[in-house]
């Protein structure tokens, strides 16, 4: 009796279908068409990403520190070292800075030129998922188009993806080493390993000796992904990946041999210790607990994850059936471990893992959600979490904030766009595009809600704006952790002088009439200094004091109540 291949052996013994074998079941994809998805997966990221950004100020303290930084090396500082406030800035390395200036080489100092850099690399990350799907799945296109449409609408990825960070860089470079590393398995030619190194010195010189965790881990585990005859022989690979590691340190050591004589001893410990090391052995920022990214695993997973087939690509027969799915599972469980284990933690640390998990989603089977579609509204979570929350400040339960923070009008707006995004994803028959839709929509609408808050407690200008009509005579600050947050709004062509003590104001003061001290706590007790404006800014009312024009001599020995320093 003739036995039916796709679903018995030679044997005659019934085989057990996987996922590929079910989803082999649909009509062939032709070999071009995963492309749509890809161009839709770009449209919706670039689209989504230019809203949210138009929709919020630049923000304090992480945006407005970064283009300062990139603002002080256009203003003629030195574009080996960065500097912030006039000080060796050596917390990152300085390609998002390098860019940003060549950037504004050809549009001038534009706040909306720097800040549409890092969503480049975001874009950029959107089509190398896809390319890395075409290696990893060959005989399956449509997972290129989906893995990229994952990634390209997950939450957490459109979020980070839109500011002036350095995550999207990182993620763009851990793809390009998965890719090498992937190519490296399939080949004996060279050119992989010289793209491992300058994968790994683009990581570098994106956030630092961070890339290391991102993609040498999955190299090293090499022996758990990929078995058989597919495996390389061990002492050659290893031998490879070291070479691609001196290739990348070589690369690396054009700009950071040069950077470390003229930055000094103290940039040469921060740069090559402190800010890698360091924060492994013991936390100096961000300390949490190590089961931090456990707790915020739903967010990473939202929406693609929050659903039955998004949850059946993480059964473990799905995680190991294959030696691109092993890869991409190893990449993601070494990371998050080592990140875990690591005592400095941020939840955008992980972005650069985004793409693992849109590939391991990208295995989700066609027929999985025809039923219960009413679950799909699960999706909506966030939306409707940040609609409660906002509509609370109405009744007081949020008393820090400024009045005028609330309005009905604006959260009205978001739930109404949350109500039509209920609408999108019930009535969508396929589960995929409706998806594609979720967190677009309520990132925007959760935007929308919030509106008030962001431009009335988030927003630079209006500080800075008063400090750059009153910075010819000099600007001071006692807040000892000044970040550079007005300084490029304000567009100041000098540092502002941190003030340590009431005698640095005094001194300062006597050396600058009519000068500028902003003090994010009252000043005072001080003669000749008047207070001329006040304005609310994340959590302080910060106030702007301007010095008289004649100080008298015993001005410089004001001593200003303990409650003007911070």
């Amino acid at each position: 009796m003739t036995q039916r291949l796709d679903m018995r052996g030679h044997s005659g013994v019934k085989q057990r279908k996987t996922s590929r074998d079910i989803r082999q079941k649909d009509p062939p994809m032709s070999s071009t068409a995963w492309r749509v998805p890809l161009i839709g997966a770009l449209f919706l990221f670039a689209l989504s990403a230019v809203v949210l950004m138009i929709m919020r100020p630049l923000m304090a303290i992480d945006e407005t520190r970064y283009v300062t930084v990139a603002w002080e090396m256009w203003q003629g500082g030195s574009k080996l070292v960065p500097h912030l406030n006039g000080a060796i800035y050596s917390d990152k390395p300085p390609l998002l800075f390098w860019l940003i200036n060549i950037v504004w080489s050809v549009t001038g100092p534009s706040e909306w030129a720097a800040r549409l850099v890092a969503p480049a690399f975001g874009l950029l990350s959107v089509g190398l998922v896809a390319v890395l799907a075409r290696k990893l799945w060959p005989e399956e296109p449509e997972r290129a188009g989906l893995a990229a449409l994952i990634l390209g609408t997950s939450g957490v990825f459109l979020l980070f993806g839109s500011t002036t960070m350095f995550d999207t860089m990182l993620t763009a470079a851990t793809l390009t080493g998965m890719l090498a590393v992937w190519a490296m398995r399939d080949t004996e030619r060279f050119a992989p390993v010289i793209g491992l190194g300058i994968a790994l010195a683009f990581g570098v010189f994106a956030k630092g000796p961070v890339i290391l965790v991102h993609v040498l881990p999955t190299a090293l585990l090499m022996p758990l992904w990929a078995t058989g005859a597919e495996r390389p022989a061990l002492k050659q690979w290893y031998a490879r990946i070291g070479i691609g590691f001196l290739i990348g340190f070589g690369i690396v050591l054009l700009w950071l041999g040069p950077a470390i004589i003229f930055g000094g001893a103290e940039y040469r410990e921060q740069i090559l210790w402190k800010q890698s090391a360091g924060r492994m052995v013991e936390s100096f920022a961000h300390g949490r607990p190590v089961w931090f990214f456990v707790a915020l695993l739903p967010f990473f997973l939202w929406p693609w994850g929050w659903s039955r087939a998004g949850l059946a690509t993480f059964r473990p027969s799905r995680l190991w059936e294959d030696a691109g799915t092993r890869m991409v599972t190893v990449w993601f469980v070494a990371a998050f471990v080592a990140f875990s284990l690591i005592s400095g933690k941020q939840a955008h640390y992980l972005v650069p893992e985004m793409p693992a998990l849109a590939l391991i989603l990208s295995g989700l089977l066609p027929t999985a959600e025809r039923r219960m579609r009413w679950l799909r509204l699960l999706w909506l979570l966030p939306g409707v979490a940040t609609a409660i929350a906002a509509a609370s400040v109405h009744f007081g339960a949020f008393p820090e904030l400024p009045e005028g923070t609330g309005s009905w009008l604006f959260v009205i707006a978001g739930v109404a766009m949350l109500v039509g995004g209920a609408l999108i994803v019930l009535k969508a028959r396929q589960g995929w595009f409706a998806e594609a839709f979720v967190a677009p929509l309520v990132l925007i609408a959760i935007q929308i809600m919030v509106w008030p808050i962001l431009w009335k407690v988030y927003d630079p200008a209006p500080i800075a704006s008063l400090i750059a009509s009153h910075s010819e005579n000099g600007v001071a600050t006692t807040d000892r952790g000044y970040a550079g947050q007005f300084s490029f709004v304000a567009r100041l062509e000098n540092p502002v002088t941190v003030l340590g003590n009431s005698a640095d104001l005094g001194r300062w003061m006597a050396a600058h009439p009519d000068g500028l001290v902003l003090a994010a706590n009252p000043i005072e007790g001080v003669d000749g200094l008047s207070q001329i404006a006040e304005r609310h800014f994340r959590q302080n009312d910060w106030r702007l004091y301007q010095v008289a024009e004649a100080i008298a001599p015993s001005a410089s020995d004001a001593a200003a109540t303990p409650s003007s320093a911070n």
